[in-house]
């Protein structure tokens, strides 16, 4: 994100009556991806710089020995499960008490939990993306043993794109939620609409400018977060 000091060039023309300021082009799908485990990160699928798909597989890891603790406590499951059914025919036949039966229902209970923790483990074994969007950066390697809120991956989504700027508090006068405005964007030379969608909730009180978002045309293509320009309004009297 610019400084205020270079975010904000205002300018008032006097025959047309505009008024300009910077605009930033935002997202607000960006992220930075964390494991939840301890494991080695078996593979990155996606480069950076390379597009993906929502669901698409981002990160893989090693889950060997999670699988096997899994195959544990399954084993570990039909165990007390069949102790259980033991028990409640043998309460039948008035050879154990209630107690056992209790004991033995919550010893298959606590497996069967045991079980469903293990699936958790195993289902975080990979991070697939969770919307469309581009590989940033790589802030962990192939092979390289991850531990839970280790930063893994930077992504950014490649829609809801929105623009933001500064503007003078004085501007508050007459700008307004929904006003529409034109913005050139300097990478790709186009002239863009917008629409003002939010309006920040404190002024700065040093530089006396306020943040303002707004929603872009959604006809409007080739914009990527990070491009700016130049915002022009033409308030009306």
């Amino acid at each position: 994100m610019f400084a205020a000091s270079l975010f904000l060039v205002p300018t008032q023309a006097s025959a047309q009556e505009s008024f300009e300021t910077r605009v930033l082009v935002t997202t607000r799908e960006r992220a930075v991806l964390s494991g939840e485990l301890a494991a080695r990160i078996e593979k990155i699928a996606v480069r950076p710089g390379a597009a993906f798909k929502k669901g698409d597989l981002l990160i893989a890891f090693d889950c060997v020995a999670y699988k096997a603790q899994r195959a544990t406590v399954a084993a570990d499951l039909r165990r007390t499960d069949a102790q259980l059914k033991s028990q409640q025919r043998l309460f039948e036949l008035r050879s154990v008490g209630e107690l056992d039966v209790i004991m033995a229902e919550a010893a298959r209970d606590s497996a069967r939990a045991q079980l469903q923790l293990q699936d958790v483990y195993l289902d975080r074994c990979k991070i697939n993306a969770p919307y469309d969007g581009v590989m940033v950066e790589w802030r962990s390697q192939p092979y390289q043993i991850a531990n839970p809120g280790d930063e893994l991956v930077e992504i950014i989504g490649s829609g809801n794109l929105e623009l933001e700027l500064i503007v003078p508090s004085q501007w508050l006068s007459w700008l307004t939620i929904g006003e529409t405005f034109r913005a050139r964007i300097d990478e790709t030379g186009s002239m863009i609409k917008a629409t003002t969608e939010r309006i920040g909730a404190d002024i700065d009180p040093v530089s006396q400018t306020v943040k303002v978002f707004a929603t872009i045309d959604e006809k409007e293509g080739k914009l990527l977060s990070g491009m700016s320009g130049v915002a022009v309004f033409d308030p009306k009297p």
